[in-house]
């Protein structure tokens, strides 16, 4: 069994490039079904966010990576020439460690950030209501979660992280010096774009608009703020009268472009407008920013600033990184005995079939017996299988986790003529040829 991600992050991939491979919240179950019915792939979860989109799979054999490449080409509409330069790969512990790093949060944007976890969840979440994880992949995301949870208790990691909103802030205040009185208009009523604006009211922003594509979410967010709601047809007249404009849909195209911002410019006779584009795919044309008296920072712009405020806790980073050490081998012994299971299984049913076929011969031949001597004679029979099973067990456990565990397990098959079961999602055994799973583990 092989374990991989393949993905792409703010690291290693512009946001032109990740708007392009990013899935909504509507669209994953639509995008876990496709995957996971692929003959290839055996589990899956998706793990898609403004800065980051990961496919994590389990699949025969490391040669399946491609078929999950072109997946994601057919899936996405893009050439896999034009973004698998942008992409990663990670495979058996190391996607383990990749994972648990992305959970606690020291791969993110904003170190330490905590909104990763809840996303980890929540792409866990929805391959489980599949279900498109089963054994290994949904033991490995609660485990990443727990992780996660472990470091932000026992490490100063996420203490006085800087968010997007909290540099959108200072990145503001460098335009208008003060942020008191400066009004904000909210697009998209998502986590993000409240946040943000939470920062900015924070700081002395006192009025809110908020314009949605469904209304009645708009209402409810511009009450948190006391603010007003207005229709997502009128957000360009709502431009007129603010100084922020938080965008943040899940558009897959801009809803702010050049031309209806130029008109905007023209009718506010010089003041400036700042753009906190926090979406991805970006809401906000690019064209916007070369406008005069205009300021568009994407995701991206953010980063950077981001990025200077993090020094003080990158101490805590060794620190996550020796947790995250540990918690990648406990896993890797729980995840390697998963290849013990099918040989135990294999085994004990191999003696329980010769058990039965001895009890059916001897039946025949002791028919003068009552129900109860023949049951007794079952009741033995059965334990002197356990018995000898018992010690053969406990070896086969102790193989799966040495490093040479593929070839013993594999002598064990080949011992006492078995090949290895492979439990369903229903927990009905089907027989399979003992290499499909052998060595196949990260």
């Amino acid at each position: 069994m092989h374990l991989v991600v393949i993905g792409l992050n703010h690291e290693t991939a512009p946001v032109e490039i990740r708007e392009k491979l990013s899935i909504t919240d509507q669209q994953l179950p639509d995008a876990l079904r496709g995957l996971a019915s692929l003959d290839e792939v055996l589990e899956c979860v998706i793990l898609s966010t403004c800065n980051r989109t990961e496919i994590y799979a389990c699949t025969p054999t490391r040669a399946n990576d491609a078929v999950i490449v072109d997946w994601m080409s057919k899936y996405f509409s893009v050439s896999a020439e034009d973004f698998q330069p942008f992409t990663y790969s990670r495979a058996g512990h190391k996607a383990i460690e990749h994972l648990f790093r992305v959970a606690s949060g020291i791969d993110s944007m904003v170190l330490g950030e905590a909104q990763i976890l809840g996303q980890v969840k929540s792409a866990h979440a929805a391959a489980a209501a599949l279900p498109s994880a089963h054994t290994l992949l949904g033991g490995l995301f609660q485990k990443a979660i727990s992780v996660g949870k472990r470091v932000r208790t026992e490490t100063e990691i996420g203490r006085g992280a800087f968010s997007v909103g909290s540099v959108a802030v200072r990145i503001a205040r460098s335009i208008f010096d003060d942020l008191k009185g400066r009004s904000v208009l909210i697009i998209g009523a998502g986590k993000m774009g409240e946040l943000t604006a939470t920062h900015l009211t924070s700081s002395g922003a006192d009025s809110v608009l908020v314009a949605n594509r469904t209304q009645q979410k708009a209402i409810d967010l511009a009450a948190r703020f006391d603010g007003r709601a207005v229709a997502f047809e009128d957000r360009q007249s709502a431009m007129l009268s603010v100084d922020i404009v938080i965008t943040s849909t899940g558009a897959g195209e801009p809803i702010v472009n050049k031309d209806m911002v130029a008109s905007v410019m023209r009718a506010r006779r010089g003041r400036p407008l700042f753009f906190i584009d926090i979406a991805v795919p970006r809401d906000v044309e690019a064209q916007v920013g070369s406008l005069d008296g205009v300021f568009v920072y994407n995701i991206d712009d953010l980063r950077c600033a981001v990025e200077e405020q993090a020094e003080g806790r990158r101490e805590e980073v060794a620190k996550v990184e020796e947790i995250i050490g540990s918690e990648v081998e406990e896993f890797l012994v729980k995840f390697r005995t998963l290849d013990a299971i099918p040989v135990i299984t294999a085994l004990r049913e191999k003696f329980e079939d010769i058990r039965q076929q001895e009890l059916d011969r001897l039946q025949s031949k002791l028919k003068h017996l009552s129900r109860e001597d023949l049951e007794l004679i079952g009741v033995s029979t059965r334990s002197i299988v356990n018995r000898i099973c018992h010690t053969p067990m406990i070896q086969i456990k102790d193989y799966a986790i040495q490093d040479d565990s593929s070839d013993k397990l594999d002598m064990i098959c080949d011992l006492f003529g078995i090949c290895r079961i492979e439990q369903t999602d229903e927990n009905q055994p089907q027989t399979a040829q003992a290499n499909d799973l052998g060595g196949k583990r990260p």
